[in-house]
């Protein structure tokens, strides 16, 4: 078995370890560079022993992990990737569940000066209008300026949420809560997310200028100057991407951030420009085994890439 070997079984094998929806274009993308840089048949095969173990550690994605292996094995082996500046790759690193490694990528790319390079991964396509969107932080909504008052405030909206949520299911699908369906959209997720957004919304626009920048250079990481080196949109089924090289922040951006509650969702702007959307959503659904779910972390801030960063499509792999 090759050196490359070697390396696979190190790239793939978090995900045989942690479950996660995102894993499956992960491993797409990590076997997709390695065949680039001449991952052969023969240590494909060894590597099914580790697949499987994958597989079966992320079953709900379990027949997309199956689909981009056999897909792998149909590519052509290739002979490198070379970079724009003349460098190449000489190995691949697993980052993906390391923050402080690589900004929010999930791959990093090591290449032959002793430099890397960083890919962030998310599942995806490029919209009809050019637009390209990823998901950049899950934040809290302290991350929004909300404080301890607040918290309290939302925790009370989510207990209340609960009562409207049981009235809701026993109405619709019986009083034994064991029968209820899970993640289904309900009015009483809705009327408690809109109600929270609202008040984030408000709460965020008080703000000074100042402050508000702060916040929102947080939540795009602006802060560290961009959020990875490479952008990698994957397709539902795993069989095909878009590999975009984020190049910093993006000329002309008015810095004055406000936000519009829509619902649940706080709409995003600068200056002018709507820039993305954070969802305000429960945890785990209102009601999850028997208690209340958190209703003031792991909001979605999702972005549209190439309205704040510098984004231009590449082919390396």
């Amino acid at each position: 078995m090759s050196s490359l070997y070697v390396v696979a079984t190190q790239v793939i094998g978090p995900f045989a370890t942690q479950r996660n929806t995102g894993n499956c274009y992960e491993f797409y993308v990590a076997l997709q560079i390695l065949r680039k840089m001449g991952l052969s048949d023969e240590d494909l095969a060894s590597l099914k022993p580790l697949v499987d173990e994958v597989v079966a550690k992320n079953g709900r994605s379990s027949a997309k992990f199956v689909y981009a292996y056999e897909e792998i094995l149909k590519t052509p082996v290739g002979h490198g990737i070379l970079m724009q500046n003349g460098t190449s790759v000489v190995g691949v690193r697993n980052i993906t569940q390391d923050d402080g490694d690589g900004g929010t990528g999930d791959l990093m790319l090591i290449l032959s000066d002793g430099t890397e390079k960083s890919i962030s991964i998310c599942c995806g396509k490029k919209k009809r209008n050019g637009s390209i969107e990823k998901c950049l932080s899950n934040p809290t909504c302290q991350r929004f300026g909300c404080d301890a008052e607040d918290v309290k405030r939302f925790k009370k909206i989510s207990e209340d949420a609960v009562t409207a949520y049981k009235a809701e299911m026993t109405a619709k699908h019986g009083e034994n809560e064991a029968a209820w369906p899970s993640r289904v959209k309900t009015t009483a997720a809705n009327s408690a997310t809109a109600e929270v957004a609202a008040i984030t919304t408000q709460k965020f626009n008080q703000f000074s200028l100042e402050e508000r920048t702060k916040v929102m250079k947080d939540l795009l990481h602006v802060s560290m100057g961009k959020p990875a080196d490479f952008l990698c949109v994957v397709n539902e089924k795993c069989s095909a991407h878009l590999l975009f090289e984020i190049n910093g922040v993006a000329a002309g951006l008015d810095w004055t951030p406000t936000l519009n509650a829509d619902g649940c969702f706080l709409k995003m702007f600068l200056g002018n420009a709507e820039i993305g959307s954070t969802q305000v959503k429960f945890n785990n659904g209102v009601y999850h085994k028997g208690k209340p779910s958190s209703l003031t972390s792991s909001w979605n801030a999702t972005v549209v890439m190439n309205k704040v960063f510098d984004v231009v499509e590449k082919k390396l792999f």
